[in-house]
């Protein structure tokens, strides 16, 4: 039957009922369609398009710029939700102190939309009163890195300023200052222009004056704030470093080290710090006497702690590697079972040590996480065991593809890149790039290059890496007029020329010339680098320089008498060295010359230095003028001294600065080998090792990390073969004078004067005289005269010619080998051992400080024969006064002392001295003054062959062991000001010496002292 089915057949019902929703759904959407189709007409005939956007009022924005943040356009339709998204917009950029929207009908009917902007004014003038604690400098660059948006010339909105106040006062509680309040004022210049003044009352300075800890049973309330860093309890120090000031910041970051470094360093690494408690409390301070101390307010930090279980390595694991084996790893990082856990070891060991290993071999993106599963330990359920997992993520291996250096505007890329470590198109190793940059430091040849002055660009696909290292170029030509004053080199005033870097390429040039009142010296130098491309220096250098010695001290004659400088004479007067030569040197990588000991190769060179010099030794000029009575008693005159000498050397420096270094160490070893087969009259050996080490505390005073530094200086110097054949005390034992070793001054023992530790021997001086004779003292040539008295013996009858000297007289003017004078002389040592400590504090700007700690001695290492000195036979006239304190000759009386002291004797008319008495009786005879000579006495001067005579008793001097217990040693502060024009440091030294001989014994002849002050110029080391 047409249209039936049957509802048994499921096939014939699925099609019948798919057929009946076809059609019902067509006949839905044809509907829909028809409604559709008549709202968009109608809608077409009623809707209002927007005809034009305007903006009014705007003054230094242009129209557009404000557009860009409207998205209502002319052709829109005109819809006033959009519009009010559009003033949201506008206020959200902080741009406008006022926005109306206008909106009126156009000509065509659609809507004008205007917006009226009245633009935030500019800060014309931005004051802070009453900021005493911190400097504006310092708030506009907090402002700055807060991106507050509060400077000159910028829009001013008061959003803003109330973000500036809340920085302003965050900064000022870092400064201790935490009740400090701020006001702002705004005054109006103009309709586009304000001033803005911030009023600020500081308020006290708030210290923190106690820090406890509660909950702590295992470590003392001492050893946790101990480990506090940026936030300390008050004391004497932190009033200088200002580092017993609350922030929250750097509670929480001393708090840190508090956990890192007791708890977990100790095994408590599941401790818990709760949340400080801060409260302001009163208690007594100032001096503590009862009328000067007054109560202080000042807050109180208390710390809730838990320290738990000490926990120990149990199992330890390692997932993810595939380079390293377990075994491997776990002997890199150091962790072993049973170990008490420390933090300190599992931050050296995974995340530098292993990192390093990784980066070494091209890993540069490899991370390590330490994780760790905490149980109780069986045996003991006070304590637990800690099972750690180093979960390794390697990431994949990276070869240097490029790297490129910007900055360097004069110095050439090859100058960079052979000091590089890594190349082009090899694996790339961390290691290697770390102490490439070391290397380019040591250069001098730029600012500080750092690890975040490169730029890594990694291709992971292709495991390329591109980096690009920015380097800032110091000035590389220095002219430099220099002066100061000096113990060791005087008052002095010179000009120097230094380049680096010259034309770019890294060769050095020096040029120097000074003049002064005890050093002259001439300098040029010039060093290339690298010969040829390879990397092999070599320079030479042509010096002259004239050089006074002086001594700075008192020397203690036979007498006992402390005479006014060395030797009896002025300081200034000892002898003056003359010098001029020349000298060659080269040296290069050991790693050039050898494979083995690659690492160090790298940073160590061995050296080869040849030079000559021609010295001469001049006495001071009085024992070259006319009189030779005024000589002094020991010569160290000697001309022609021609010094070869061959120095091979070895230097290791990792050393981060060439001048002032702040980590690192060096060492320098040389064995200097002068006369034999090299020629020279000198024959020396002198081996020398100097150790210098310098390294952070990780303590910062101001924002600045303080270093100490450390020298170590050991030198000996002997002769060998036929010694120079001297007779002055130019040579002691074979060795020049001024090669001996000499301590004492700003440049080894701060403390003690120049060159006054030294060892000290005996010289006798002994005087020799013949040919003696006697003349008138008013001879107008007494020294080549031919008028000499005649001599008449004792016994014989007065002759008739007069006048004339008995024979007795003359003889007490008649000596052999008499003892002149007991004199200790500084001979220098052949030894020196020192140390020097330091512990640098950088202040502001050029200004630092340094505690110092300085000990040494120069000694003799072996023993030596006496010397003998032996002046020529010269005429001179022996002193009355000087055989009146070894024979009997009266003086006694106003006239015969005062002729002695013109070196003039009396006769009386028999030829004879004349005694006191006889020259009273004949004065009171004649009516004589008793300045006058009475008549028939005769004033002669005394006239002979005369020599001295020196012994120097070295045999009698302290040798070995005895030697080097003497000793001297100094500790105190130096302030330092690095002087912008020289280029060097300007020294105030304060010295305590406390092994310093304040009273004069048998074998001194320096006076020291216990405390001194004194300044300089220059370096230490």
């Amino acid at each position: 039957m047409s249209g039936s089915f049957d509802l048994w057949n499921p096939r014939e019902a699925w099609e019948i009922g798919r057929n009946a929703m076809r059609r019902t759904l067509v006949a839905i959407l044809g509907a829909w369609s028809l409604i559709a189709t008549s709202s968009v007409a109608v809608l077409a005939r009623s809707q209002v398009t927007v005809e034009d956007v305007l903006i009014r009022g705007n003054r230094r924005l242009t129209a557009d710029s404000i557009r860009y943040y409207i998205q209502t356009r002319r052709g829109d339709p005109y819809n006033p939700a959009q519009i009010e998204r559009d003033i949201q917009a506008l206020w959200a950029q902080n741009l406008f102190r006022n926005i109306r929207v206008y909106v009126q009908d156009g000509p065509e009917g659609g809507k004008i939309v205007t917006f009226e902007v009245e633009e935030n004014p500019i800060i014309r003038d931005l004051k802070f009163v009453g900021l005493k604690s911190v400097q504006e400098s310092d708030v506009l660059q907090r402002f700055r890195e807060r991106r507050v948006g509060v400077s000159k010339e910028a829009m001013w909105d008061p959003a803003k300023g109330q973000v500036a106040k809340r920085v302003l006062k965050d900064l000022l509680a870092e400064k201790g200052k935490p009740e400090a309040t701020v006001d702002i004022e705004v005054e109006e210049l103009s309709t586009a222009a304000v001033a803005v003044t911030f009023k600020i009352n500081e308020g006290p300075r708030v210290r923190v004056v106690k820090i406890e800890f509660e909950g702590n049973t295992v470590f003392s309330d001492k050893k946790l704030r101990k480990a506090m860093k940026e936030v300390r309890q008050a004391s004497f120090l932190t009033r200088f470093t200002s580092r017993d000031i609350y922030h929250p910041e750097a509670l929480k970051r001393s708090l840190e080290r508090v956990r890192f470094f007791v708890l977990a360093d100790n095994g408590y690494i599941d401790a818990q710090i709760g949340e400080p408690k801060v409260e302001m409390i009163t208690q007594g301070g100032g001096i503590p006497l009862p009328l000067f101390r007054k109560p202080k307010r000042g807050l109180k930090i208390t710390i809730p702690i838990s320290e738990g279980k000490q926990y120990r390595f149990g199992k330890i694991e390692v997932e993810g590697n595939t380079l390293y084996t377990d075994e491997q790893i776990l002997r890199i990082i150091g962790l072993r079972t049973g170990d008490v856990v420390r933090s300190t070891v599992i931050q050296k060991g995974v995340f530098e040590t292993l990192k390093d290993l990784y980066g070494a071999n091209g890993y540069i993106q490899m991370t390590a996480n330490p994780r760790h599963e905490l149980r109780d330990d069986p045996d003991d359920p006070k304590k637990g065991i800690a099972d750690f997992t180093i979960e390794i993520e390697e990431g994949r291996q990276f070869i240097l593809n490029r790297l490129e250096f910007t900055g360097n505007t004069n110095t050439r890329d090859k100058v960079l890149r052979r000091e590089m470590l890594v190349s082009e198109g090899e694996v790339f190793n961390q290691y290697l790039w770390k102490q490439s940059l070391l290397r380019l430091n040591q250069l001098g040849y730029f600012e500080e290059i750092k690890e975040e002055h490169a730029t890594f660009r990694t291709n992971d696909r292709e495991g390329l890496l591109d980096i690009e290292l920015n380097v800032k170029e110091k000035g590389r030509n220095q002219i430099q007029f220099t002066g100061g004053a000096s113990g060791i080199g005087g008052s002095y005033i010179g000009i120097d020329y230094s380049t680096n870097n010259l034309f770019g390429y890294g060769e050095s040039l020096t040029f120097s010339l000074a003049q002064g009142n005890l050093v002259r010296y001439f300098l040029f130098s010039f060093t290339e680098p690298y010969v040829l491309d390879r990397n092999v220096s070599l320079g030479f250098s042509l010096f002259a320089r004239s050089y006074d010695f002086f001594g700075g001290g008192l020397g203690i004659l036979s007498g006992g008498f402390l005479s006014p400088g060395l030797f009896g004479l002025r300081g200034e007067s000892l002898f003056k060295d003359k010098t001029a030569g020349f000298s060659i040197f080269m040296s290069t990588p050991l790693a050039t010359l050898t494979k083995r000991w690659w690492r160090l190769g790298q940073f160590s060179r061995i050296g080869l230095s040849y030079s000559y010099s021609a010295n001469s030794i001049e006495d001071p000029p009085v024992n070259r003028d006319a009189d030779p009575n005024n000589d002094i008693p020991v010569t160290f005159r000697q001309p022609n001294i021609r010094t070869s000498m061959l120095v091979p050397s070895f230097t290791y420096n990792t050393l981060n600065h060439p001048i002032d270094p702040t980590s690192g160490k060096s060492l320098f070893v040389s064995l200097g080998i002068s006369g034999g087969f090299l020629g020279g009259n000198v024959r020396l050996i002198q081996p020398t090792v100097e150790f210098k080490y310098f390294r952070p505390t990780g303590i910062k005073f101001l924002g600045k990390e303080t270093v100490i530094g450390m020298r170590v200086l050991a030198s000996h110097i002997t002769n060998y073969g036929a010694p120079f054949d001297s007779n002055s005390l130019a040579f002691v034992g074979g060795i020049p004078i001024f090669s001996r070793f000499f301590l004492g001054g700003e440049d080894s023992i701060r403390g003690f004067g120049i060159r006054s530790v030294s060892p000290v021997v005996p010289v006798l001086q002994r005087f020799s005289s013949r040919n003696v004779e006697a003349i008138f003292a008013d001879d107008p040539d007494p020294f080549k005269t031919t008028r000499t008295l005649p001599v008449v013996p004792d016994t014989a009858p007065a002759p008739s010619q007069r006048p004339f000297i008995r024979q007795s007289v003359l003889e007490k003017f008649v000596f052999t080998d008499e003892l002149l004078t007991r004199t200790l002389v500084p001979v220098g040592g052949d030894t020196q051992l020192l140390y020097n400590f330091e512990y640098r504090i950088p202040l502001a700007g050029p200004l630092s400080v340094a505690a110092f700690f300085d000990i040494g001695s120069a000694f003799n290492l072996k023993g030596y024969k006496d010397q003998q000195i032996i002046s020529t036979p010269l005429s001179q006239f022996i002193s009355p006064l000087f055989v009146a304190s070894r024979r009997v000759i009266p003086l006694g009386h106003q006239l015969l002392t005062e002729l002695a002291s013109y070196e003039q004797i009396l006769l009386n008319p028999n030829g004879f001295l004349a005694t006191p008495e006889e020259v009273r009786i004949a004065q009171r005879a004649q009516g004589k003054l008793p300045s006058e000579v009475p008549d028939g006495f005769t004033q002669v001067k005394i006239r002979g062959l005369g020599n001295t005579r020196s012994e120097i008793l070295l045999s009698e001097g302290a040798r070995g062991l005895r030697g080097l217990r003497d000793y001297r040693a100094s500790l105190g502060i130096e302030f330092r000001f690095q002087m912008p024009v020289i280029n060097i440091p300007f020294r105030l030294i304060w010295a305590y010496n406390p092994n310093a001989k304040t009273t004069p014994g048998p074998n001194q002849i320096f006076f020291e002292e216990k405390s001194v002050f004194r300044f300089s110029i220059g370096r230490t080391f």
